[in-house]
């Protein structure tokens, strides 16, 4: 009895211990490293493992029997005790929070036997990506060893054909390349921002040129995302009017950076569509230079300056996550986020406002539907006026925008896409039953066909009596449509992929018809992008800054189902036609779009090594290849039929002179 009170102590000591060895896979930083600084200092002080009672280990193999047998979707090698592998929401991955996605660290050696490491970044949360959805695919099928080839090694015999990795363009701009890439990682983040020595950034390209980029911006882009001030059009011509008639103009330099990006975004437009008047290939990259340089002039700008709305537009117009997430802070300072009670405030810039707050919110929801990130802020914190509140101005010059009713329905629509990802995808402390997660989805289900039911009531009509811009709107609410329905039903087909996995049938019909509704939204999708004849067709019509992300979702969901054969038996040949249909998109706009190349190669790579009987029908789909070659349009001169702008063909430099001074501030002179 003497002992018993020591027992107690280990007992509780080794409770602890569990706790804090829990509590460092949560955590980050400092309170990470402090915790496994105790845990060193009790491993040193504590007891050889040889002298561990038979008993400990004994109970500690009775209770993970037990949880196996709870959850047949557990790993041996993988459990991770606060995210149970019955969740939709997490994956067999020793690293919880990056469900799979194990970036390895880069270090460099130093010394003795020591390591400097970079910080592994988060990558993808929450089982929401395509990307995890093929890397969970590409562990249960492999077969063999994926094999990756130099350009110069293309002539070397192999046993089974491999997806090589790409060049390097003699003409690109160096970038600081990510250390690892996860294999079914099509995205170009290692590839870096490319930038280039541009010379003197107020230098915009001649009249021609620049109509030509603004058209191409205005009419996909801006319909979308109405970031652009309504009055810059009409400023653009103002400035190269006065240009040409040798008058003086000085414009902000956040002017000439906004004018820049949209410049780089329609330049990067040309070369997908290759239309024959576009430039050299990395023509916008030398915008995008310009726009940085410009934005650089004052190191603090976005930092240090109080926020404004031309740089909150400015921002979005960047890259990706962090600059959004810039913008959108920058929007909260300015109040966006809230209905503005100021009467006050010109209708024009209120339009302006508003606008301005739910294309940052579009894209941050585009952005985590993609990462799995959370978003900045919770749906009832807004209360930002739809669209169509504010009265429609028309000013003479103002660019063409789409119209409030399409905004309103896109607003909502990532509102709800918000919903799924909190509901649905977002880790908690304590995870949620699947009880639970069936509950939601049910729930999201029947708002989302409450919202098809109003915004898109022809959803299964044709649009052939719809003018261009309706059904260019039609067409991309489709398909944020279908990717939502997408993102709402794919907890249940992983449920049953992972009991096909474990040879169980721990599913019931509500998962077997939301899993069927998944792969049907799938299907749809094919359906959708056959209307179209071509690429440039389709990147005219559709979101060519997503559409490939919107491709491989449906892949990867129809690929999973397919490779369960046995659990999805009655619509496999629709799934299959449509594998066929998007694996030949990807192939020809591989041609002009290195991410759909890369892309093209993830599924390449994932068939090729796999049991082939796996894909025995969808191998016709993936024809060998030796080699996979990025090609970029030769440059063509530009067609004089096509002037959106009248004006003699000059640079708008000619006249003017920028000099920079010993303090880095450029000083304008007429010549």
């Amino acid at each position: 009895m003497s002992n018993l009170p020591q027992e107690n102590a280990k007992d509780r000591n080794q409770a602890l211990v569990s706790v804090l060895k829990d509590l460092s896979l949560r955590v980050s930083g400092d309170d990470k490293r402090r915790i496994e600084d105790v845990l060193q200092d009790l491993d040193e002080e504590a007891e050889s493992p040889a002298s561990m009672s038979s008993s400990s280990r004994a109970s500690a193999a009775q209770q993970f029997q037990q949880l196996s047998r709870s959850h047949p979707f557990a790993s041996s090698s993988s459990h991770v005790p606060f995210a149970p592998e019955t969740s939709p929401t997490s994956d067999q991955s020793p690293l919880p929070r990056l469900d799979g996605i194990v970036a390895e660290e880069s270090c460099d050696e130093e010394g003795a036997g020591t390591k400097n490491c970079d910080v592994v970044e988060a990558g993808y949360l929450g089982q929401i990506s395509e990307v995890q959805w093929l890397q969970s695919l590409r562990s249960r099928v492999q077969a063999i060893e994926t094999v990756y080839l130099d350009p110069a090694d293309v002539s070397t015999s192999l046993s089974h054909p491999a997806s090589p990795a790409f060049a390097t363009s003699p003409t690109s701009v160096p970038a600081s390349p990510v250390p690892h890439v996860a294999l079914t990682n099509y995205y170009l983040d290692d590839d870096g921002i490319k930038l280039a020595d541009c010379g003197n950034p107020f230098e915009l390209p001649p009249e021609h040129t620049a109509g030509l980029l603004f058209h191409c911006f205005s009419t996909t882009v801006h319909t979308s995302f109405p970031l652009l001030p309504a009055t810059l059009e009409s400023q653009l011509r103002q400035y190269y009017d006065l240009v040409r008639h040798g008058q003086a103009i000085h414009c902000p330099e956040k002017w000439f950076a906004l004018v820049n990006l949209v410049f780089a975004i329609g330049a990067k437009f040309s070369h997908l569509v290759q239309a024959n008047w576009r430039a050299d290939e990395l023509d916008h990259v030398v915008y995008l230079s310009r726009a940085f340089q410009l934005l650089s002039m004052n190191d603090a700008i976005v930092v240090l300056s109080a926020p404004d709305l031309s740089t909150t537009q400015v921002i979005d117009l960047d890259r990706a996550w962090v600059m959004v997430g810039i913008a959108m802070r920058s929007a909260f300072s300015l109040g966006l986020h809230i209905q503005d009670g100021n009467y006050s405030i010109p209708a024009l810039k209120q339009q302006s406002m508003v606008r301005t707050w739910w294309s940052l919110h579009a894209l941050e929801s585009l952005l985590s539907s993609i990462t799995g990130r959370p978003n900045i802020i919770p749906n009832e914190d807004i209360t930002t006026p739809l669209p169509s509140a504010i009265p429609e101005v028309q000013v003479p010059g103002v660019i063409a925008t789409a119209n409030s009713r399409f905004l309103d329905a896109d607003s909502n629509l990532n509102l709800l896409t918000q919903r799924a990802i909190s509901g649905l995808y977002t880790q908690r402390r304590s995870p949620p039953s699947w009880e639970y997660i069936q509950q939601t989805i049910v729930s999201l289900v029947a708002d989302l066909e409450k919202w098809a039911a109003e915004c898109i009531p022809q959803l299964n009509q044709e649009t052939w009596n719809f003018t261009h811009e309706q059904q260019r709107e039609m067409f991309l609410l489709k398909l944020q449509y279908y990717r939502l329905r997408i993102l709402t039903t794919r907890p249940s087909l992983r449920r049953i992929e992972r009991c096909y996995e474990a040879g169980t049938d721990d599913y019931n019909s509500l998962d077997q018809s939301v899993a069927d509704a998944c792969i049907q939204a799938a299907q749809d999708v094919a359906s959708l992008l056959a209307a179209e004849s071509n690429p440039a067709a389709l990147y005219e019509k559709g979101p060519w800054w997503s559409i490939v992300h919107n491709i491989m979702q449906s892949l990867a969901v129809l690929m999973n189902a397919i490779a369960c054969s046995t659990s999805f038996r009655d619509p496999s040949k629709k799934s299959v036609a449509a594998v066929h249909q998007l694996a030949n998109w990807l192939r020809v706009m591989r041609e002009t779009n290195s991410l759909a190349a890369r892309a093209y190669q993830v599924v390449y790579s994932i068939v090729k090594t796999s049991d082939p009987s796996v894909w025995v029908d969808i191998a016709d789909a993936f024809p060998d290849e030796m080699t996979m070659v990025v090609q970029q349009p030769a440059s063509v001169p530009f067609d004089p039929k096509y002037l959106p702008w009248p004006g003699k063909e000059q640079s708008s430099d000619a006249l003017f002179r920028y000099e920079l001074d010993d303090f880095g501030n450029y000083h304008f002179h007429m010549l």
